[in-house]
């Protein structure tokens, strides 16, 4: 069966908010430098702020089942430890490398100050978001394959949070200690089998239930709705609560996640990503994670959220309706979606897509990547991505000439502690967009594309062939091996006839 596929190139090319909204195609060349833009009349170019600081970003998903959208807030914390949430416009993020490419980055940053009248939202470092003008990255002395990798033992303390006005204590500190486990189930194991044993999360501890000073909505104005929990006080007072108990630093190979659980609603979300603090005389970007006791229930939710902490973004399906829960091949996506289930800690969570092992984190070694070295055709096999070990290819990564998107090649199994009940055996092709704001879309046949990425269109299988005309590139699935399947890769013009004209010889044609 054959199967052909428009690429991006041939509509308009999605360039998507934070929160998922449709904008129009904006062309844009640039390097990592500042973004000169022209001051509003109202407001003369030598009024706005700049801000030094470190960037950090937090991803707020909504309970499964809502269909709520997802949110994305930045913040900058200056070396004095001042704070500001900014606005960060989708055409300035896409100039920079995308959302995934600012976590953690010391920047200096034009905003407009509070009170300023521009005709947009204002803010203060304790209200609403400053709008950024421009941004300039520094250097910092951490290099772009640093930052795009996370290697090594990478331990994580949970603090389990009780809000002054609930007494209730959802879980027991067993339950989190052991969450932590190096078994089927467990945490250290989830990541070590992600990673192929590139981290563990060996130390990570779980600290017993703290009050923190002030009751729910406090913190949380509206539990269970809106987007207003104040994530900056929460982090504060639960670090603080738990610090008798905890040296952040762990004597010198410092705790490299904090979980915050909480015993009641937050807003509409669980959030995860990186905050900038200073505890224990300790001053660095913490990945972190703030649950409440859905968060935790499922520990697919768990995994979604330190994957924010690592720095992943979301994945997303073709669809392009803004939801980026709606493909069940990713943890980052459908986080409790084809999940196999745990007796203890419910729905686990998934791998992620070649994209995000290789390019975000690093995981993948060169020898299992293959990049078709110039035109041709190339017959390689793809051993699925739960399997340990391999001596064959993991993943095909294919840059569209003349853009800065690629499309990812992989292969799926329905095996294995994480990946046992993914919706079928299956190669999945990817087209990635580092400025978007989920990168890695899964590719579909459908038309029009299916509303959840478990259809057979996005699922290929032996006979089945993807084209990109437009970029001269075709995939196409020969064979299924046990751990994998067999595929060719065509990159370049395709000789249209195989009869001998194209040798010269043109004795049929007199």
């Amino acid at each position: 069966m054959q199967r052909r596929c428009l690429t991006l190139e041939a509509r308009p090319t999605p360039r998507r908010t934070a929160f998922g909204r449709a904008l129009p195609t904006l062309a844009v060349v640039a390097s990592f430098a500042a973004l000169i833009v022209a001051p509003s009349p109202a407001l003369a170019a030598d009024e706005f702020e700049k801000h030094v600081g470190r960037i950090n970003v937090v991803w707020g998903d909504p309970s499964p089942g809502s269909e709520l959208a997802p949110l994305q807030v930045f913040h900058l914390t200056e070396e004095t430890g001042r704070t500001f949430e900014l606005e960060v416009s989708a055409a300035l993020l896409r100039l920079h490398g995308g959302l995934a490419a600012w976590d953690g980055r010391l920047v200096e940053a034009t905003v407009v100050p509070a009170g300023a009248s521009e005709g947009v939202r204002r803010g203060t470092a304790d209200g609403a978001p400053l709008r950024v003008r421009s941004v300039v990255f520094l250097a910092d002395g951490t290099s772009d394959a640093a930052r795009g990798g996370v290697s090594g033992s990478q331990p994580w303390v949970s603090i389990l949070c009780k809000f002054q006005d609930i007494g209730s204590e959802p879980e027991n500190l067993a339950y989190f200690q052991n969450m932590y486990a190096n078994q089927p189930g467990g945490l250290d194991h989830y990541w070590r089998e992600l990673s192929y044993d590139t981290i563990d999360i060996v130390g990570s501890t779980a600290i017993d239930w703290v009050v923190l000073p002030n009751p729910q909505t406090f913190y949380v104005p509206t539990p269970g709705s809106g987007s207003n929990a104040n994530l900056g006080v929460l982090f504060n007072d639960c670090t603080a609560a738990a610090d008798p108990f905890i040296d952040y630093s762990n004597g010198g190979s410092a705790f490299q996640g904090i979980n915050m659980m909480f015993n009641g609603l937050l807003d509409c979300c669980a959030w995860g990503g990186s905050r900038f603090a200073t505890l224990d005389g300790l001053s660095k970007s913490w990945r972190v994670t703030w649950e409440p006791p859905w968060g935790y229930a499922d520990e697919g939710v768990i995994a979604h959220e330190m994957g924010h902490g690592f720095g992943l973004p979301h994945a997303t399906n073709w669809d392009n309706d803004g939801n980026p829960y709606d493909t069940p091949w990713d943890v980052m996506s459908a986080a409790t979606g084809y999940a196999v289930n745990d007796a203890t800690y419910g729905r686990l969570g998934k791998h992620v897509l070649a994209y995000h092992k290789n390019d975000r984190l690093g995981w993948i070694p060169g020898a299992e990547i293959f990049v078709p070295p110039g035109d041709g055709s190339f017959n390689i096999t793809l051993d699925h991505m739960a399997l340990a070990t391999t001596s064959n290819h993991r993943i095909a990564r294919i840059e569209i000439e003349g853009s800065n998107r690629f499309y990812t090649v992989e292969s799926r199994k329905r095996v294995g502690n994480y990946d046992g009940n993914v919706p079928d055996d299956a190669v999945i092709i990817c087209e990635v967009d580092p400025g978007r704001s989920e990168p890695a879309w899964t590719v579909d046949s459908d038309v029009p594309p299916a509303g959840y990425g478990d259809n057979e269109g996005t699922m290929w299988k032996v006979g089945e062939t993807f084209s990109d005309a437009a970029a001269s590139i075709s995939i196409a699935v020969t064979g299924e091996t046990t751990d994998g399947f067999e595929v060719t890769i065509t990159v370049g013009p395709v000789m249209i006839f195989g009869d001998g004209f194209e040798s010269g010889d043109l004795s049929g044609w007199s």
